[in-house]
């Protein structure tokens, strides 16, 4: 008696329970959850793995350990129903309570809700009809069959509210596309910054749970910021919100990730922050980077070129490859010790087949091969398709269908594939799936139209289709010259070399800022050139079969005369004051880092300085350093004045300059001097205007706010 006494209790315990949570499934997102409810409803992630382990036992004990004739297959059975009953209830009705906290999408909350509220029924209607149940073998596997969808439709919806949509299958579709991308293909968002937030907020932070009335899944979603406002301020010297909540100590409340959760790494912390500090360009890539910048640096330790790959297979005969060479084909090594070869073709009137055929002797050797431009067929990829440690092909621009795409099946590490300007079809990709390292696929000017790219997506998962790509970017380009110089600022004369490691290149170079041409700029040589006057030294280099190099400059500053005294209208911004008046004279250059104590920065007032001489001093020109970093709301000066005269009360304007404006983001920081030259005039007094953009342009994210401008010297002569 006392036995029936407590199962009694506990089944109507469990049938009083499912009642209240059916009642507040419906109507409790009109009632109010007191503060204890609230404390239960945070323990429901803590006990939910009891009923989904006791619903597992009541299967398998019900469909296959049990026996009708095993005196304990019905109190065992009986005994785990009811416990199953009390804990999918109690588990269910904690959820709801949870559910009343902000920060979870409706939609997918309803899902979990539902899902668990059907556990709970389920499990307390099979205790109630269980003998029923019990009495045929189909009955009891039809209902632990819906036990065990309802646990997992359950479990994979919670899952999705935390840690985000799809986290069931996450792995097996977006792992290998990230540990195949390489470095020159990789998007500095998308494979350095994104993986990031993937992997410590978004569990907290997407679209099914918003903490805080934060996403961070898409770009719009991370732009728009949470409660407290946007993520960043690229002009703060704490870079804003994020890094902020990422620097606190661990036991802040507000210190992200929470306590508990995996913490960021240092060395993401530091892709974070230079991101940021950098503009948090979400289209950027690692390509773009400067050599030296701490992204690239940073990219180059967690991602892979061809060039650094390990390669197994031994190097070809040197004399082999010098045979290989001609007018019209060059092979050369990737890389200083390499076995690894790299394939250009030139010349469209000289290509002919037998030139892909020959190339079979140091098949095992070619990683990268180039055939953009050339009359390249269908029949050729069979040719192509022998080269099985191939990792970059570069078809753009051929003659090529698509048909023959299968042709390529063997080459198993081939990772980057342009098909730009070719005419394949949707359909011809297909193919692709054959080749299991391929992470991109440049598709500019094709018969592949975007609006098929989503479904092409869903057949082609790990791979990164790309429609924005013009395949001659890829053709054999030249490095830009290195400029060495041991004085930027000078009093008389500075000796400049400029370098280009590729024998026969050219470097031609400019001292009055206009881009080099290939017939009349001067020409380098390897020898020191001389720099005896403030100017924007530009260089670019030429060989005949490549494609000119990208332009390299730097800007050098004769120091003529220093004034006696300085003073200033306005101070810099108290974050940015650098050293005060004494910045503009002190003859030291800064770099693009504007917060590394060298730079004033000026936003709601302009700069304006007098500069006193105790004696006349003939002047002809001015120049003013300064340094330009888009994405931080740092942009070239909207004007330059200078003024000149023997008293405040008698300047007159020498001259005025209004510079540039960029039309975009995309370009990493850079150092700007702006040279204004005038007819020679005898001054005591030299007042300098540099006024910023009173409102940032319609395509920056700061569109209609003030920008900054950044000083750090100005020149006299």
């Amino acid at each position: 008696m006392p036995n029936i006494h407590w199962k009694n209790l506990l089944h109507h315990a469990g049938f009083t329970l499912n009642c209240l949570l059916l009642f507040l499934a419906v109507f409790g997102e009109t009632l109010q959850v007191p503060v204890l409810l609230q404390v239960a409803g945070r323990m429901h992630p803590l006990i939910l793995h009891f009923p989904i382990v006791l619903m597992l036992l009541v299967i398998v004990w019900e469909t296959v350990v049990g026996a009708k004739d095993n005196p304990l297959y019905r109190p065992v059975g009986d005994a785990l129903l009811l416990a199953t009953v009390l804990s999918t209830v109690v588990a269910a009705l904690m959820g709801l309570f949870l559910s009343q906290e902000e920060g979870y999408a409706a939609a997918t909350l309803f899902g979990h809700k539902w899902s668990g509220v059907a556990v709970s029924l389920l499990s307390w209607g099979w205790y109630v009809y269980r003998e029923r149940i019990r009495q045929t073998k189909w009955a009891a596997r039809a209902v632990a069959a819906c036990g065990a969808v309802s646990i997992l439709l359950a479990g994979h919806q919670g899952a999705s509210i935390t840690h985000g949509e799809n986290y069931l299958w996450e792995p097996l579709v977006d792992k290998k596309l990230k540990a195949n991308v390489l470095l020159e293909d990789a998007l500095v968002f998308e494979d350095l910054v994104f993986p990031i937030l993937k992997e410590k907020c978004l569990s907290c932070h997407n679209a099914s749970k918003a903490k805080g009335e934060l996403v961070l899944d898409s770009e719009t979603s991370i732009l728009k910021g949470g409660k407290t406002g946007k993520l960043w301020d690229s002009t703060a010297v704490s870079l804003g919100l994020l890094m902020e909540r990422i620097h606190l100590p661990h036991e802040e409340k507000k210190h992200m990730p929470p306590k508990g959760k995996p913490q960021l790494s240092s060395q993401e912390i530091e892709i974070l922050y230079h991101w940021i500090k950098n503009g948090a360009n979400f289209r950027q890539k690692v390509a773009t980077l400067p050599e030296k910048d701490t992204l690239r640096l940073l990219a180059s330790e967690l991602l892979k070129n061809v060039e650094d790959d390990n390669y197994a297979f031994p190097a070809a005969p040197e004399s082999t490859v010098k045979k290989l060479n001609n007018d019209y084909r060059a092979v050369y090594p990737l890389a200083l010790k390499s076995p690894a070869l790299g394939v250009d073709f030139f010349g469209i009137a000289a290509f002919k087949s037998e030139g892909i055929k020959e190339l079979e002797a140091v098949k095992t050797q070619i990683v990268s091969l180039n055939l953009n431009r050339m009359p390249v067929k269908d029949e050729d990829l069979k040719a192509i398709g022998q080269f099985t440690n191939l990792r970059k092909l570069n078809l753009s621009s051929t003659q090529i269908t698509g048909a023959a795409l299968g042709e390529l099946k063997k080459l198993k590490a081939l990772r980057k594939l342009s098909l730009s300007g070719t005419a394949v079809k949707p359909a011809d990709l297909t193919a692709l799936k054959e080749l299991p390292e391929l992470s991109v696929v440049y598709l500019w000017n094709t018969g592949v139209d975007e609006a098929a790219f989503p479904e092409l997506q869903k057949q082609l998962p790990g791979i990164r289709l790309e429609s924005g790509f013009k395949g001659d970017t890829i053709v054999a380009k030249l490095n830009a010259a290195i400029i060495e110089s041991e004085d930027q600022v000078f009093t008389a004369f500075t000796k400049v070399k400029l370098k280009n490691f590729i024998k026969g290149a050219v470097v031609r170079y400019t001292l009055d800022g206009s881009i080099p041409d290939s017939l009349q700029s001067p020409v380098s040589n390897g020898d020191s050139i001389t720099i005896d006057k403030t100017c924007l030294l530009t260089t670019k280099t030429f060989l005949p079969g490549w494609i000119s190099s990208d332009v390299a400059t730097r800007n050098f500053y004769k120091v003529g005369f220093t004034p006696d005294s300085v003073a200033l209208v306005y101070p810099p911004n108290p974050q940015y004051k650098s050293e005060g008046p004494r910045t503009l004279v002190n003859h030291k250059i800064g770099d693009t880092d504007f917060r590394n104590k060298k730079w004033m920065g000026f936003k709601d007032n302009p700069l304006e300085a007098f500069l006193f001489f105790k004696q006349p001093t003939t002047l002809s020109s001015v120049s003013v350093s300064t340094v330009v970093d888009i994405g931080s709301y740092i942009m070239p000066a909207a004007q330059v004045e200078v003024w000149g005269g023997s008293t405040k009360n008698n300047l007159v304007l020498l001259k005025k300059i209004n510079p540039a404006q960029p039309s975009g983001l995309g370009a990493p920081a850079y150092l700007a001097g702006f040279n204004l030259d005038f007819a020679s005039r005898k001054v005591r007094m030299v007042k300098i205007i540099v006024k910023s953009v009173s409102k940032l342009p319609a395509w920056h994210p700061g569109k209609g706010t003030p920008g900054w401008v950044f000083v750090d010297e100005v020149f006299l002569n």
